[in-house]
Parts: C-alpha cells; structure tokens; sequence
C-alpha cells in the first residue's frame, strides 16, 4: 500500500529522489502540504521547549524504564548519566506537565514490547521442538526438558529494545505536542491568492502578507518575552519594532530568521525559505535542529536555505524586483534614474529625469497601490526637486 504520510514524518532520511517524489506528491494535494506544513511547524515549537527543559530527550525513556521496574535494561553507564540527571528531569516534568503523559506512554510501549518479545520465542521453541520430533525416531516418552533460551537471546532482547527507543522518542514528541499545555492562545491570519494584509503586532512591528500565505503569532508581544511568529507558507514583508531585551523571531518550515529591528522579506515554501534584508542586519539559519551555521545579512542581501542545508552565502539583490510581491516599491540609496525605469514599468507611463537629478540617491518605500503623482511627488519633496506633467507622461526637474 501506498503511505502517503511515512515520508512526511521521515523526511529527514529521505533521498533525493524520494523527496523529489513527495514534493510532487505535495504540489498535488494542497491540504496535504498545509498539514505537513503545520506538522512541521508543531515540531519546531516542540523541540524548543524540550531543549529548554531537557536537552537529552533519551533521558526521558531510562527515566520511564527505572520507574517501571525495569532498570536492567539500562546499561551501566546509562544508569549512571540517568542518576546524575534525575533532579533536571524532575524539574523538566514539572516544567512541563505533559511530559508525565510520555513517560507513561513509554512505559506502556515496553510492556507491550516484553510480551511480544516472550510470545516471539515461545513461538521459535515450539518450531523447533516440533522439527526435533520429526527428525528423530520414537525413543519412548521422556520428561519435557525445560526450554533453553535460544542463542544470543538475552543480548538481542537487549538489542531489540534499544532499536524501539526511537519510536518511542516520536511518540513521546506527538504527544507532548498533544497534551502539553500550548500557552497563549495564538491567532493565524490567511490570505489567498491575490490578496494582500497587513497586520499589525502588538509590539508596534507589523507584516504585509501576500497570498497564499499562513503566519500565526500570539497577541500582545511584548519586550518582556521573545516575540515570535510563523510562517507556515507564502510571503511576508516585515516592518520589525527596535527592542533591544526582545528579539523578533520568524520561523519557516526550512529556515529562523532572528533581528532586533528591520525590514525584510520571507519567502516560505514547503522546503525552501528565502530571505530579502532591505535594513538592519538578520541572522538566518535552518530549522529544527539543524547545526548548520547561519548567516549575516546585511542590507539589500539574499539568501536561501533548503531543507537539511546550510543557508547559502549572501549576495546582492535588486531590492525593487525581489520584493515586487510585497506591493511595495523598496528603494534604498537607489539612483533617481533607476526608480523611474522602475515607474515606467509599473505604470505604463513615460517618465523621465533631468541629467542633474539622475544620480540622486533616494531611500524610502511607497505602496504600489499609490497614484504615479503621488509616488513622484514624494520623491521631489525628498529632492527638493519639482514634478512637471507632460503630454506623454511626467519629468522630475530641479526646483526653479
């Protein structure tokens, strides 16, 4: 049968052409890439409340195993790390109440385990006697001798245990996500295709998405705590407020983008983030636990990361052009001759400049929704300059 949802929870492990395959798989289902991208997104938020609390979730699962009696599964260095530890696991559980859910929940998957380990080997003595019968001839009625345990039992006992902790560290992480108390409620806003909203936080930030897109925030972020967003998908043009004890930070499914104060803009696909820095500096690095380094970026910079991979290096970007999805004209330091090639192009309408002008640096954002005057007349103010209508269209020329 066809799993359509292993590779989802998998993906890490997948190869190029299994991932090839489920991202074909995802541009064909939209509700399944929302899911997966919601999925995703609960994994990050899970794993920074762990690494919070308890940095070494396996802790969890010799912490479940001495409390059901069953210590002598753990090795002895194993013992040894788990008694050191028992007081931060303690405090990790009364951090975070859910966390007694999962080790209740290992404990049940071991003592499931043990009766199907013993039922496996009853199963193996009883083919093999049945076999030693046939290939023997009647002796007359001997007393049972009691079953020997197979070669190598005890150990691949042992073996067979550890091969299920990772199961269990997954179901440990579904339930946390399940049960564990998920604090403010958060607001998710959603725009669609050709839509555009802006939205505004309650640190004085503010976003301008652009459809398909999905972000989720809690309302009232302030300095006292980090203030933190998600993307799910789509595209979001950032306005971010200064706060120097608080840092802005915009989660994807590939990528976290952290600044104190800035402009950028996120591209989020399901396995891609890209990142446009108009002003300030952000620190972009890949998701979940990913030990890639991030990167700087400076102003008019790019760069992307993929799933599983380091961001690339920063390198300079057309501002105007790459962010043309934010309906905003983004210019900074831009020559005043480039800006008007830009609003030629916008607009439809002849413009043209004054040599005197032409090299002018200009810095600032304009919606895209504005009058071409209005855009114009802006800029002149900005240069001291005046705006004069022509039959074909309008010229930016010295103030006379």
């Amino acid at each position: 049968m066809d799993d359509a949802y292993g590779p989802l929870l998998f993906e890490d492990d997948l190869s190029p052409e299994q991932r090839a395959k489920l991202q074909e798989r995802l541009d064909d289902d939209p509700a399944l890439a929302d899911g997966w991208a919601h999925w995703r997104q609960v994994r990050v938020r899970l794993r920074e409340r762990l690494q919070t609390h308890l940095p070494d979730r396996r802790l969890l699962v010799l912490y479940a195993l001495d409390r059901a009696g069953r210590g002598d599964l753990l090795t002895p260095e194993e013992a040894e790390v788990l008694e050191a530890a028992r007081d931060d696991i303690a405090q990790a559980i009364d951090a975070v109440p859910s966390l007694r859910r999962v080790v209740a929940r290992v404990q049940n998957e071991q003592a499931d385990f043990e009766t199907v380990w013993a039922q496996h080997h009853e199963e193996i003595r009883a083919v093999r006697g049945e076999a030693g019968r046939r290939s023997r001839p009647d002796r007359g009625e001997r007393p049972p001798r009691r079953p020997e345990a197979p070669h190598g039992a005890t150990s691949g006992h042992q073996w067979a245990w550890r091969l299920t902790v990772a199961a269990l560290l997954l179901g440990a992480a579904a339930l946390a996500v399940l049960y564990g108390p998920q604090g403010a409620e958060r607001t998710t806003v959603t725009v669609e295709s050709g839509e555009q909203r802006r939205v505004e936080f309650g640190d004085g930030s503010t976003v301008r998405l652009a459809g398909v897109s999905t972000l989720s925030y809690t309302p009232g972020m302030s300095t006292a705590e980090k203030r933190r967003v998600t993307l799910a998908r789509g595209q979001a043009y950032f306005d971010v407020a200064a706060q120097d004890d608080a840092p802005f930070v915009v989660t994807t499914p590939a990528a976290r983008t952290e600044v104190l104060g800035t402009q950028f803009g996120v591209a989020a696909g399901n396995d891609t983030t890209e990142v446009v820095l108009v002003d300030g500096r952000v620190r972009l690095g890949p998701g979940e636990s990913d030990e890639a380094e991030p990167v700087v970026l400076a102003p008019g910079e790019r760069s992307t990361v993929r799933t599983g991979e380091a961001p690339t290096s920063p390198a300079p970007v057309d501002l105007s052009a790459a962010l043309d999805w934010t309906g905003l004209f983004v210019f900074r330091a831009t020559p005043v001759s480039t800006i008007a090639e830009r609003l030629r192009e916008h607009y439809g309408v002849s413009i043209s400049v004054a040599p005197a002008l032409a090299e002018e640096p200009v810095t600032g954002t304009f919606r895209q929704d504005r009058s071409v005057e209005q855009v114009l007349n802006t800029i002149a103010r900005t240069l001291g300059a005046d705006v004069r209508k022509e039959a074909q269209g309008y010229r930016l020329e010295p103030a006379s």
